[in-house]
């Protein structure tokens, strides 16, 4: 089975009290070209929520399909396999949540709970960075593929650490790099941003994400469809197996 990854996050923000001790005037610079190119803070900030279906490539097999839905601060994945199983994983904004193939419900919990919470508490991450990091520092450029990016480290609270990179032709986000995964098994994540295209708000969104796990294990997302401004707030109950594993613990 694929693990649970940081799925693609395009869209809008939350409202927080600043956190930024440090920003370096060049990767503020880059950050906002980014935004431009995008299609605008003012475009982005009129998606309240979105829905997308997908599917997953490993080599040339399609291993799986996905649903994803979020909102602002809420977030639900369903991911479905060959065999006819199905996975979810999601949170309410208080908690995040996993529901395996299995049928076991589980809460996240310390690095993992916390790595979650913040990749999934906005849609539009690049309007929201400022609040999310206490550094956000320019690398240099380096070459990508056949292009030149700038290079951008952003430092967390809990001084875990984000490799982006900007390509200097477009403005676009073309790579990610990341230490993820739990407390006892940690691994290198690379993610490969490709082919953007405009949707139906004006926006340009990636449509195809390549993730490599480690050294030995690369799939690709390719995005079908995507919808904004459609979901209730009934798409990010907590499910019943989860709700009892939280009240039990408030006990």
């Amino acid at each position: 089975m694929l693990p649970i990854i940081l799925l693609l996050a395009f869209f809008s923000p939350l409202q927080k009290e600043p956190t930024l001790k440090k920003i370096s005037p060049k990767a503020e610079s880059v950050i906002s070209r980014f935004i431009r190119a995008k299609g605008g803070e003012s475009a982005l900030k009129k998606i309240r929520d979105y829905a997308i279906t997908g599917e997953v490539v490993a080599g040339e097999r399609v291993v799986g399909t996905f649903e994803i839905f979020q909102a602002a601060n809420r977030h639900l994945t369903i991911d479905h396999f060959p065999d006819g199983s199905s996975r979810r994983h999601g949170t309410d904004g208080e908690i995040a949540w996993n529901i395996g193939v299995d049928g076991k419900a589980t809460i996240l919990d310390g690095q993992e709970a916390r790595d979650y919470m913040r990749h999934y508490e906005t849609m539009h991450e690049s309007l929201e960075w400022k609040n999310q990091f206490s550094a956000i520092l320019y690398a240099g450029e380096k070459t990508i593929g056949d292009e030149t990016a700038n290079h951008l480290i952003f430092v967390a609270k809990d001084n875990r650490q984000i490799n982006r990179y900007f390509s200097t032709t477009s403005g676009l986000l073309v790579r990610e790099e990341q230490i993820t995964g739990t407390d006892k098994d940690t691994y290198c994540l690379i993610s490969e941003i490709r082919e953007y295209v405009r949707d139906k708000s004006g926006c340009f969104v990636s449509r195809r994400r390549l993730n490599h796990y480690g050294a030995d294990y690369s799939i690709e997302y390719k995005i079908i469809s995507v919808k904004s401004n459609s979901l209730s707030d009934e798409t990010f109950e907590v499910p019943s197996a989860v709700a009892e594993i939280r009240d039990e613990k408030s006990k």
